[in-house]
C-alpha cells in the first residue's frame, strides 16, 4: 500500500514537471496552451490585441490617466463681444449646439461709440484751407475729413469713443483759442455682449471648437480679474482721450 502510493506521488510529480516544461500535449487545460502567445492565438480577433512590454504598457497607462485628468480639467472661456444680431447669432448657436444655459453666461456691456470734434462745413476750399491754418497756427492736431461726405468740406480734431471724452478735449482746445468746433456723433454707442464658459470641460471645449460664430469669433481663454473685452476697449478709448485732451493743453 506505501508502495503504490509512492509511486503515485512521483507519477504526479513528474506529470507536472512535464507541464511546466510544456511537454505535454494541449489537454484539460493545461501546458502550453494556458501559455502566451498561444493564448493570444486563440482569442476571437488576436489582431485587436497587442502584448506591450512592462515598461511601454506603463507608458501606455500613464499617458491615458493623464489624458483622463486632462478632460475632466475645466477652463474658462469666452467669446465677444458681439453686438446686436451678433450676439443673438452667437447664443442661439450655443443652444443649437446642445449646450445647457447653466454651463454659460452672458454678460452685456456698454460698447464705445465714434464722436468727432468738426469744423465745417465751408463753403469753398478757400475757406478750409484758411481755417486749416489758423488750427495749425494753435498747434493742435488737425487733419481735412475725407468721410463722412455728407461733413465734407471739413476738419476733423480727432475721434473719440464717448461723448464725455470729446467734449473734454474739446473744453482744452478752446482753452488754447479753437473756435466754431463742435461735437459730432458718428456712432451710438451699442450693447456688447460677451460669453463665457466659466468651467468648460475636455468634451465642451471640443464641442465649441466646431461652433461658427458671427465675424470669425472664438473662444479664448477668459480675460484676467474678471475685464471684459468691451470694458477693456472702453478703458484704452478712454486713456487715449485723456492723453490727447492733456496734450492739447500744453
Amino acid at each position: 500500500m506505501l508502495r503504490a502510493l509512492l509511486l503515485l506521488l512521483l507519477l504526479a510529480n513528474a506529470l507536472l514537471l512535464a507541464a511546466n516544461l510544456n511537454l505535454l500535449p494541449p489537454l484539460a487545460g493545461l501546458g502550453a496552451a494556458q501559455r502566451e502567445p498561444e493564448r493570444l492565438q486563440r482569442q476571437q480577433q488576436p489582431e485587436l490585441l497587442q502584448v506591450l512590454p512592462a515598461e511601454a504598457a506603463s507608458a501606455a497607462l500613464r499617458a491615458a490617466a493623464a489624458s483622463a485628468t486632462e478632460a475632466r480639467a475645466t477652463v474658462c472661456l469666452e467669446a465677444g463681444p458681439f453686438a446686436g444680431a451678433d450676439a443673438e447669432a452667437a447664443e442661439r448657436g450655443l443652444r443649437e449646439a446642445g449646450i445647457a444655459g447653466t454651463a454659460w453666461q452672458t454678460i452685456r456691456a456698454e460698447g464705445n461709440g465714434d464722436y468727432l470734434i468738426y469744423m465745417g462745413r465751408y463753403t469753398d476750399r478757400e475757406l478750409l484751407l484758411k481755417k486749416l491754418e489758423q488750427v495749425k497756427r494753435l498747434r493742435l492736431d488737425v487733419e481735412e475729413l475725407r468721410d463722412p461726405a455728407e461733413l465734407r468740406p471739413g476738419l476733423g480734431l480727432g475721434r473719440y469713443g464717448s461723448q464725455a471724452a470729446a467734449e473734454t478735449a474739446l473744453a482744452r482746445m478752446v482753452q488754447r483759442g479753437l473756435r466754431s468746433a463742435k461735437v459730432v456723433v458718428l456712432a451710438k454707442p451699442q450693447s456688447q455682449t460677451l460669453l463665457r464658459l466659466p468651467a468648460a470641460d475636455g468634451v465642451l471645449r471640443e464641442t465649441l471648437a466646431k461652433l461658427v460664430l458671427p465675424k470669425g469669433g472664438q473662444f479664448t481663454a477668459c480675460t484676467p480679474d474678471g475685464e471684459t473685452p468691451a470694458a477693456a476697449a472702453a478703458a484704452s478709448t478712454a486713456d487715449a482721450a485723456s492723453a490727447a485732451a492733456s496734450g492739447a493743453s500744453r
